[in-house]
């Protein structure tokens, strides 16, 4: 009974398409356990793309997470799946699909998008969950970072932090004294983390280094002549 009210499900689902996000079809919640039928959505997800999925090509679910919290308000649950996947070399680390379902007795995707690492966690003690993501990429002679915080409270995503981090030092980048002049920035690096001070809210904690060529002609003395600032600051998110 149970394989044939996933078919039924699947036949549905696909003679139709895939609804957009208000659109609703009846199913069962628990159909959002099974890596087969995930699999079948995931890929029409990718097919047929968004703002948050910009060269994701490819899914495998031998890397697949799926949890059911509480992420857009206190009184229903949401599903969330997060499923390995393959991307072009300009997406780095970011070759995830994150997808978050609505768990009532409908189909509704309220986000999906493509990410690097994530964790979740409640950082200002609302009882709903909130994502942290972490990518990374090496592109054309430039490191690139990128830290997010955001929630999906009422059905939507919402930025709560966003940190980028650029550098051309040891990423590939030759010449950087033809490249760069006195006074350029090189690198503006966030290394950033949750932290807890004293049991009360989580906090970001933002280290931010900036490098300015300072003189030299090679890399090597680019490197070492560099003026370095560095500061730490703990940011509280709303």
């Amino acid at each position: 009974m149970r394989m044939l009210t996933w078919l039924a499900a699947v036949i549905f689902l696909f003679s139709c398409g895939l609804p957009p996000a208000k659109q609703k079809v009846h199913f069962s919640c628990h159909l959002l356990l099974d890596k087969q039928f995930i699999d079948s959505i995931a890929r029409s997800v990718i097919n047929k793309g968004n703002e948050h999925i910009w060269n994701l090509s490819d899914i495998d679910t031998t890397e697949y997470l799926t949890t059911e919290d509480y992420f857009t308000n206190t009184t229903t649950k949401n599903r969330l799946v997060f499923i390995g996947g393959e991307a072009g070399l300009s997406a780095g680390t970011a070759h995830n699909l994150l997808i978050l379902f609505s768990c009532l007795d409908s189909l509704s995707i309220v986000w999906a998008g493509q990410i690097g690492d994530f964790d979740m966690l409640d950082l200002d003690n609302d009882g709903i969950k909130d994502i942290v993501c972490e990518s990374g990429t090496t592109w054309m002679g430039e490191c690139n970072d990128s830290y997010d915080i955001f929630n999906f409270k009422g059905g939507d995503r919402h930025m709560l932090y966003s940190a980028r981090s650029t550098s051309v030092i040891d990423c590939g980048q030759d010449s950087l004294g033809s490249v760069y002049k006195k006074g350029d920035t090189i690198e503006r690096k966030f290394d950033c983390s949750i932290v807890r001070p004293f049991g009360k809210h989580y906090l970001v904690q933002q280290i931010r280094t900036i490098k300015v060529h300072n003189g030299g002609e090679t890399n090597r003395d680019i490197t070492k002549n560099l003026m370095i600032t560095k500061d730490t600051t703990l940011i509280a998110l709303k």
